[in-house]
């Protein structure tokens, strides 16, 4: 029983941090300044303020398939929102 123990508690021990270790990567850490024009966007999605991320950003997918963290309260990233639609892509999954 003692084994079992030990087996589970090492195994839960590895889930949780290789999920840490993928939320972590899909994070922005800082913003991408300079606009881009909205033909090379492809969808956009949201990054709020979470206990791995602490920074609030829009997270646009390019045609070339390339994340870009830009500032929400940018005026060409507001502009970019309203012409690109937004990407329904979980953490896991965002940089395919």
């Amino acid at each position: 029983m003692g084994t079992l123990t030990v087996c589970v508690s090492v195994l839960l021990l590895l889930m949780m941090t290789l999920s840490e270790s993928s939320r972590l990567n899909a994070c922005c850490t800082q913003y991408h300044e300079k606009p881009i024009p909205v033909r090379f966007l492809r969808c956009y999605t949201i990054q709020e303020v979470t206990h791995f991320c602490n920074l609030k950003a829009v997270i646009f997918k390019t045609v070339k398939k390339r994340l870009v963290c830009a500032n929400p309260d940018s005026g060409w990233v507001q502009r970019a929102m309203e012409s690109v639609p937004e990407c329904f892509l979980n953490k896991h999954r965002i940089g395919r």
